[in-house]
């Protein structure tokens, strides 16, 4: 039996074994990155993922008063949802449009591209059979003038999107990514504008503080200064953890059931020298800033190798390990495993959340080369169906 069929079955149990509702699970597909492990749309599990974010479709092109998508990712997009269709009568697919803040703030600006932008999106739940759209504006730390400009974008699609739904009297829906930067939350959102007007916020946890050992840290870890601050003490609390980030998105008017988390299947590699981290308070990230993604499939084996210590970092909620390497180097690798993942599903829980979505779906150990086929995604679909509903709790925004 083909491993993919197999592992559809396997994990198809999972789910009808859960009867709570509500909460949303969705996979996130890239075509690009899933081609090169020969990984096709047949191949997602549809019983475990009733949401698939397609990422994505890059910024369209301006071409004098027009707006087009590439021919290339309109085909990628179009197998996903054909084989999706086939397959499912109730998965929903949603198309994710990337671009930098000056992509999309020199498109809104201008009221001419802005329409024009609006009836390209539009296309796509139209003509080419998408359930949803999401904005990938990938705000910077210069894009505090871009607030205005985003707010009338959205404004524009929230319109255009609610139309659509009346054209063929079938749910369509806005969606847009956040970050969970704090310099970002503070500067480049006009965050209760932007949750009012769409249907979902995507927190992308790629986005997180830079400075944490963890790549997707629950809390930031507390540093001690040598010295006496006044209005800080002697020991700094950054607000960096996810926590306290995603908390910021609900204090400044986001209803918590719009939130969707967002859980990267990945370890990030780090490769520094231990005689230098003590200079730096012991950011590991500062000594080596880039890192090295590796997908879960990977990791896990990697990890199996002789000459790695486990470990635990307990403020950001992570496991790590770490192993000596020649001229006096040593690699680090920080990622996720169950306990981690629990402890994030449990402050999805806590905070009531609208649920979560995973990038990637194949980047979870699709093969079972570690154990069970689909490990963690089966989890967390699993963890978020035993999610108490939130009918009679909800305080929402009017």
């Amino acid at each position: 039996m083909n491993i993919f069929v197999w592992v559809t079955l396997t994990l198809s149990v999972y789910v009808r074994c859960s009867t709570a509702q509500g909460k949303k699970f969705v996979c996130s597909f890239s075509p690009s990155k899933a081609d090169l492990i020969g990984y096709q749309p047949e191949n997602i599990p549809l019983e475990v993922c009733p949401d698939v974010i397609f990422k994505a479709f890059s910024f369209p092109s301006i071409v004098g008063r027009q707006i087009l998508f590439s021919d290339k990712d309109k085909i990628a997009f179009s197998r996903v949802v054909s084989s999706v269709r086939k397959r499912s009568n109730t998965a929903r697919i949603v198309a994710s449009i990337d671009g930098t803040a000056r992509d999309f703030a020199t498109t809104s600006i201008a009221i001419v591209r802005r329409k024009a932008f609006v009836q390209a999106a539009v296309a796509l739940l139209l003509e080419l059979d998408a359930d949803a759209i999401e904005l990938n504006w990938k705000a910077s730390s210069n894009s505090a003038n871009d607030r205005a400009t985003m707010v009338q974008l959205l404004q524009d699609l929230r319109q255009a999107v609610n139309a659509a739904s009346k054209s063929r009297n079938r749910t369509r829906e806005l969606w847009f990514r956040g970050s969970l930067h704090p310099s970002l939350l503070a500067d480049a959102y006009n965050i209760f504008d932007v949750c009012e007007l769409v249907d979902h916020v995507t927190l992308d946890p790629s986005t997180a503080e830079s400075l944490e050992n963890s790549h997707a840290p629950l809390y930031g870890t507390p540093q001690e200064l040598g010295m006496y601050i006044p209005n800080i003490g002697n020991i700094y609390y950054p607000k960096t953890g996810f926590n306290t980030t995603t908390q910021r998105w609900i204090d400044e008017g986001c209803a918590p059931k719009k939130l969707l988390l967002g859980i990267g299947l990945y370890g990030i590699s780090r490769v520094f020298s231990p005689a230098l981290a003590p200079y730096l308070y012991n950011k590991v990230n500062l000594l080596a800033p880039n890192g090295t993604h590796l997908e879960h499939r990977e990791l896990c084996k990697y990890i199996r190798e002789a000459g790695w210590s486990y470990a635990w970092d307990g403020y950001g909620g992570m496991p790590y390990v770490t192993r000596a390497l020649q001229n006096g180097l040593v690699e680090r690798i920080s990622y996720e495993d169950l306990d981690s993942l629990r402890l994030k599903m449990d402050m999805v829980e806590q905070k009531r959340f609208g649920g979560i979505y995973i990038d990637y779906v194949h980047s979870d150990d699709i093969y079972g080369s570690c154990g069970q086929a689909y490990t963690l995604t089966t989890y967390l679909s699993r963890r978020v169906h035993t999610i108490p509903s939130d009918i009679g709790f909800a305080i929402e925004w009017n």
